[in-house]
């Protein structure tokens, strides 16, 4: 009973949520209302205090409809129900108010309970209908009222206290399952969301996992290339575990170590690295086939440091297995304090590595398999092309070939060199024997060439002769091999014609014998340099010899061979020549015994990184040049010298002339007077004339036979000359007071003794002559120093001196520099011509009234 009771009063459950929300709220304000319109209708017949029966009728008929609401909410007609049940308290309410008060009537306040009941359970556009018709009927309970065709009748207030009462009691009743619809919709909502939540992560896991599972298994089924299909597996892993820290190491061909073929985050750097047996996780997971998990990696004893370090917390590894042999290891960690591994996690990993397992088996056998594939494709393209490549050998080599059966000679194939060799046809030459095409003499000679083939399984150098209808013989080198075509042993024959080869080596040899006797003949060394200046190559010459042999330079650089500015001078014209293409010649100078050489070398390219430098010696042309320098020289200072001596010597000589012609007018005057006295001194002045021309031309032609008329040459102890050159002037040196100091040990010299002493005896002469009024005069020979090899000597004396102006112009020809001094002014000049002649120079070193030191080089011994 209780049962049936309790099932009556609670609400119907449907497959739809929204309906049984709606039956559900629909039950309890059915039940609400009946049991308040029971209360208030018992209330009216207890206390009876109204004469109509009206409101009374209105309330059992409102009973019964909600009565037959609840049956049609069991019958399933929720939403039937919910719209019968509005119309009719919409319609009982407005039919109440009508009969009774007309606006004022507390049955128009019930039309806010129908206005919420259809906005809870028809939705907002249904209650605003409601509610718009109730507007309808107020305002016109109104006017009906304000026109007096509705007569007003005012209830007793306990009445309309009542009435109200039950009204708010019904309103706050749909109020309170307003109110705890909505609670339970938000309270479902927010249970379903949490739900959906969930069911959403668990899908997008699942979907993530399925998309891992479906990419490995396209990997498959496509047969991906192993390394990118490793980097999708880890890529999926890591996505699945949420992580970004994993590896993939896989076993090595020969079962060794582990090699890590990819890693993810700080990982990847050890891309590469191997791991042994129950090293680390990968190869504790490698030895015991089995997943491993580890929460505390830092206090795992197998842990290795260096991952400790970097601070890895928790890590998986499972096994990559194909049947019981594991192939490798997948190894995924967090970092993260706290993240630890599940076992949905543990157990979707080892169905991912099953997975993957026969994904990278796959992918090997597939990378073998195209590894073997193309292995066999590069054999069968070279094995095609090495028959094609054979092919246009064979037809196009000027080599003559010839295929020929071995038992019996037949001709198989031949190419065109050998056809056009041997002058045969090949359309009636294939497939006829050699005996039958007459290329034997003898039958037995095929037979023993046959069977020496046979031991030898080739045979090389054969010299072969061809014989020509109307040309000479053609003469050929054959090479023989045994080959097998078909199951039959065939020779494979290369005929080499030699006949032009043997015509080009008589002419390469003549050629090489002219070429060797013009080389032979070529002064010059020739030298192959490269463009960096490493001597490549030499050609010796029939003149010359290099300064070191050949293998010590060959290979060697320039730099290390020459002197740096010759060999920076080499490598400039080796830069321009091989820049321009043209010849580049320059000359340089080499002493290699204490004996300057000059050479002249002339680069030209011959390739782009190598020339030839020629090499010459042109000393002798050097020292004709400068020996034609020097006598131009020469020539020109004795032109000049000449030009000075003409005008000097016509100068000179006409005074005495003058002085003559003079005194002859004056003697016709002196023999017309009879003035004898005159006479005798006019004659005595012409005769003065004539001794002082007489030895201006004498000492003249002492100058010119200087260097044209010269005794031999011998070396000679200067002290000696000096010595012999006082002796000479004794008289005035004696005369004159005059102190001699002759430096001892004095150097050899070499020359000609005669005119050496004239040089000495006229500055001797003149060191005296030109002494002044020196109380205590005195005259230095010696040594003063060397320039170079060449021993310098003076004549110093402590006489009047010579203004620096004139040190130049005392050594000219008749250049005195005091009238009236006794000579001709030819002394220095002579000196100077003597000095000059011996290869030396003479200069002076003086100032007036501090003496005079006359300086001179001579030849300390025969020149080179």
């Amino acid at each position: 009973m209780l049962n049936r009771i309790r099932r009556l009063f609670t609400p119907p459950s449907f497959a739809d949520e929204e309906k049984t929300r709606s039956a559900s709220i629909l039950n309890s304000f059915v039940w609400s209302a009946i049991g308040i319109l029971l209360i208030l209708i018992i209330f009216r017949i207890v206390f009876w205090v109204e004469n109509e029966y009206v409101p009374l009728l209105v309330l059992f008929a409102i009973v019964i409809a909600l009565a037959t609401g609840q049956v049609m909410i069991r019958q399933g007609h929720v939403r039937g129900a919910s719209m019968f049940l509005i119309a009719a308290l919409w319609t009982a309410m407005t039919y109440q108010a009508w009969e009774a008060d007309g606006i004022r009537d507390a049955a128009l306040i019930a039309h806010i309970v129908v206005i919420i009941f259809s906005s809870l359970l028809l939705g907002w556009r249904f209650a605003t209908a409601i509610g718009g018709l109730s507007l309808v009927v107020i305002w016109f309970f109104a006017i009906m009222e304000k026109q007096g065709l509705h007569a007003l009748h005012m209830d007793d207030p306990i009445n309309y206290a009542r009435d109200l009462s039950a009204i708010v009691i019904l309103i706050g009743t749909l109020i309170y399952l307003l109110i705890s619809s909505w609670s339970g919709i938000l309270r479902s909502a927010r249970l379903e969301l949490q739900e959906r939540l969930r069911a959403e992560e668990k899908l997008h896991q699942q979907t993530d996992t399925l998309a891992a599972m479906n990419e490995v298994a396209l990997g498959l089924l496509n047969r991906l290339e192993l390394h990118p299909l490793l980097e999708t597996i880890l890529t999926h892993a890591c996505r699945l575990i949420h992580t970004e820290l994993g590896v993939i190491e896989l076993v090595l061909p020969d079962g060794s170590a582990l090699r890590q073929e990819v890693g993810h985050g700080f990982l990847s750097r050890y891309n590469g690295q191997l791991t042994l047996k129950d090293e680390g996780m990968a190869g504790t997971v490698w030895t015991n086939g089995q997943t491993l998990v580890i929460q505390d990696y830092g206090a795992w004893e197998n842990g290795l440091q260096e991952f400790i370090e970097t601070n890895v917390r928790s890590v998986m590894g499972v096994p990559l297995k194909v049947g019981n042999t594991v192939i490798g290891v997948l190894v995924i960690s967090h970092t993260e304090t706290g993240r630890e591994f599940t076992q949905e996690q543990v157990s979707l990993m080892e169905r991912f590595a099953a997975l993957a397992s026969l994904a990278i088996d796959n992918a090997r056998l597939h990378e073998l398999a195209q590894k073997e594939l193309q292995e066999r494709r590069n054999t069968e393209a070279a094995l095609r092309t090495s028959e094609e490549r054979f092919r246009k050998v064979f037809d196009n080599s000027y080599i003559a070939i010839a295929i020929v059966t071995l038992q019996d000679g037949t001709f198989l194939e031949a190419n065109p060199a050998f056809w056009k060799l041997s002058g045969l046809d090949p359309q009636t030459a294939l497939g006829h024997t050699s005996l039958e095409l007459n290329m034997w003499d003898d039958p037995q000679r095929r037979n023993a060439f046959v069977q020496d083939l046979l031991k030898n399984r080739s045979l090389q150098k054969i010299h072969v002769e061809f014989k020509q209808k109307n040309q000479p013989n053609k003469t050929s080198i054959a090479f023989y091999e045994l080959l097998q075509i078909d199951g039959e042993l065939c020779i494979l024959s290369m005929f080499y014609d030699v006949s032009e080869q043997r015509q080009a080596e008589r002419a390469l040899k003549e050629n090489e014998e002219r070429i060797r006797v013009i080389l032979q003949s070529i002064p010059d060394m020739i030298f192959e340099i490269s463009s960096e200046g490493i001597f490549l190559d030499f050609m010796a010459s029939a003149e010359l010899t290099p300064l070191v042999p050949p293998e010590q330079f060959i290979g060697k650089n320039i730099k290390d061979i020459f002197p740096p500015a010759i060999a920076e001078q080499t490598m400039f014209a080796l830069e321009r020549a091989l820049a321009t293409g043209q010849v580049h010649a320059f000359e340089y100078e080499l002493s290699p015994m204490e004996k300057i050489q000059y050479f002249e070398a002339r680069i030209s390219a011959i390739t782009l990184n190598s020339a030839v430098m020629m090499v010459r010696d042109i000393s002798q042309r050097k020292w004709v040049q400068t020996e034609r320098e020097m006598l131009i020289n020469e020539l020109e200072g004795k032109n000049s010298e000449l030009e000075r001596f003409t005008y000097t010597v016509s100068h000179d000589l006409k005074s005495p002339l003058i002085t003559i012609k003079g005194f002859l007018g004056f003697l016709e005057q002196d023999a017309a007077s009879g003035n004898l006295a005159r006479l005798k001194a006019d004659i005595q002045r012409i005769a003065n004339a004539t001794d002082k021309m007489q030895l201006l031309l004498n000492e003249l032609l002492e100058l010119s036979r200087i260097g044209r008329l010269v005794n031999p040459y011998q070396t000679i102890r200067f002290e000696e000359l000096a010595h012999e050159a006082v002796e000479l002037v004794h008289g005035q040196i004696q005369s004159r007071g005059v102190q001699v100091s002759i430096q001892e040990d004095l150097p050899t010299v070499y020359g000609d003794r005669r005119r050496l002493i004239e040089v000495l005896q006229n500055l001797i002469d003149n060191a005296c002559k030109f002494m002044g009024d020196q109380a205590a005069p005195r005259i230095e020979i010696g040594l003063s120093g060397y320039d170079g090899n060449k021993p310098i000597f003076h004549v110093r004396d402590n006489g009047m001196g010579i203004d620096p102006v004139h040190h130049d112009r005392i050594f000219g020809l008749f250049n005195k520099l005091d009238a009236s001094s006794d000579g001709t002014g030819i002394g220095l000049a002579l000196v100077k011509r003597i000095v000059e002649v011996h290869k030396g120079r003479i200069w002076v070193e003086s100032e007036p009234a501090k003496g005079a030191a006359f300086l001179f080089t001579l030849q300390a011994e025969p020149a080179a």
